[in-house]
């Protein structure tokens, strides 16, 4: 790179932050840029998705256990909201502790850390597999195993940033496609294993009995398979910058980040969409039994969910990447609220409720995909407002999601032939996240192009080196454009709402 090059691209730099201190905190969160892309990048990508795969991913098959516990009465003295418990607290309280698991990852190498989740994730299941009671299984299969998923996978939501700028999306499309494949691989075959038990002639005279051997080789081949995988996983993960904090701050959060209102908008969005995430995860399969379908076809409904959060996921990544995260994510939480309303309270049959699982999930997975980036968009890539942004981020998403599935349980109105659905505030929550930022990238537009009329004059090196938005503008066009986005700035409320819905890629 020639010398006046680098002055040039000081100059963009210097320029930019006049008009946006916010882009300066950006830019020097992270003293070493992330290489976006090589073999360990692409190799960490894939053991963060089987990390996510045989972690979160199971959780993805509850609404199998769901369906057996409540239609089966899997213990006498257990009621629906007991058994609900159980997944609120394998997602919730998760999401709740890895606030705490980055701390750690401050303190301690995460692989000892990740190492520690992969021993306590096998132990529960092995024990949900011989609990006894309710009480035991909402304990083992709830509360402990949301602890071994905490520190297993939480460590890994700081460790797709440190390697990608500009595929970000794509790379953690690719890492949380995870939890999709978790469900394919699991809601068929813990159902497989449940009914071998349940429908074999030697129980007949004791059904629960037959009942809860199935359900207890099911946690035990779930123990086996994840403690295997998540083993393989955790040899071969690694960061591209340490996650160590060396500085003598080390608190869990960072409360002054809440000041900046962008991340506070994504923290309600991601609050209010996990709320919808969990009801409409788990609820498929019982769904599916209350309209008449059985067991297997409640099954095969939440196995084509987790078919279609698998690609989806991916997809999703890449189309972020190009035409934008706020408004990819935008658009899909309308498409799913859309959906929830027109199609889902209308469905009635096996067909239809497959199609309907397909297409939500689809798009069920974009929070997973972009909360992170778009974190990383607002305190930077790396370094330790990052890591304390998610650990905001995954704290305050755990608490709806605690209480989702028995918010949609108590939600169910009897009496009624289509209870209606809940959900769609939180696509109301990412306009002032888009808002703002529009605003910072019309501000950086205008110091380029302030930049450009003031160099108009200048070497054809840089001229070659030109925005292609620009190719062909003289001063004139660009004077004009300048006072159009700065028209764009004004500070009234018709302004805010254009800015807000304005034709952009952010």
């Amino acid at each position: 790179m020639s010398a006046n090059n680098r002055h040039r691209e000081e100059q963009d730099t210097t320029l930019a932050v006049k008009e946006d201190p916010e882009i300066c905190q950006d830019n020097m969160s992270s003293s070493e840029e992330p290489p976006d892309g090589g073999l360990w990048a692409w190799i960490s990508t894939v053991c963060v998705l089987l990390i996510n795969t045989f972690s979160w991913g199971p959780n993805a098959s509850f609404g199998v256990y769901l369906n057996y516990y409540i239609t089966e009465q899997y213990f006498d003295e257990a009621d629906t909201e007991q058994y609900v418990m159980i997944g609120g607290l394998g997602l919730g309280l998760s999401f709740l502790a890895c606030a705490f698991t980055n701390g750690l990852c401050r303190r301690i190498h995460y692989k000892i850390i990740m190492t520690l989740g992969l021993c306590i994730t096998f132990l529960s299941y092995w024990l949900a597999s011989i609990a006894t009671t309710v009480i035991q299984l909402i304990m083992f299969q709830g509360f402990l195993l949301a602890i071994g998923w905490s520190l297993v996978a939480g460590a890994t939501l700081v460790i797709i940033p440190t390697w990608f700028s500009k595929k970000k999306s794509v790379a953690q499309g690719i890492a949380t496609a995870g939890g999709g494949l978790g469900g394919i691989i699991f809601s068929r075959s813990v159902d497989e294993i449940i009914k071998q038990y349940l429908n074999n002639q030697k129980y007949a005279n004791n059904r629960k009995h037959g009942l809860r051997l199935g359900v207890a080789w099911a946690l035990r081949m779930q123990s086996f398979v994840c403690g295997f995988m998540l083993a393989i996983s955790i040899i071969f993960i690694r960061s591209f910058t340490p996650l160590k904090n060396t500085s003598k701050i080390k608190n869990h959060f960072m409360i002054d980040l809440l000041k900046k209102l962008p991340l506070a908008c994504l923290m309600f969005w991601n609050m209010s969409y996990m709320l919808s995430y969990s009801i409409l995860l788990f609820s498929l399969s019982s769904y599916g039994t209350s309209i008449g379908l059985t067991y297997k076809q409640g099954s095969n409904v939440t196995t084509i969910q987790s078919l279609a959060q698998t690609i989806g996921r991916p997809l999703l990544g890449v189309l972020s990447d190009r035409v934008g995260r706020v408004n990819v994510s935008l658009l899909a939480t309308f498409l799913i609220t859309l959906f929830s309303f027109v199609f889902w309270v209308f469905t009635t049959t096996y067909s239809q409720l497959l199609g309907f699982a397909f297409v939500i999930g689809l798009l069920l997975g974009i929070s997973w995909v972009n909360f992170g980036p778009m974190t990383a968009d607002v305190v930077g890539n790396s370094g330790a407002d990052l890591n304390h942004a998610i650990s905001l981020q995954m704290f305050a998403a755990g608490f709806p999601m605690l209480i989702a599935e028995l918010a949609g349980f108590k939600l169910r109105r009897f009496d009624m032939e289509r209870p209606f659905l809940y959900s769609g505030v939180s696509c109301l929550a990412l306009l002032p996240f888009r808002e703002w930022k529009v605003k910072r990238a019309v501000k950086a537009r205008i110091a380029y192009l302030k930049h450009s009329v003031n160099n108009l004059d200048g070497d054809e090196e840089e001229e070659e080196e030109e925005d292609a938005a620009l190719a062909g503008m003289d001063g004139e066009q660009m004077e004009r454009e300048i006072m159009k986005m700065e028209r764009l700035l004004a500070a009234d409320i018709r302004s805010y709402m254009y800015r807000a819905v304005y034709p952009l890629k952010v």
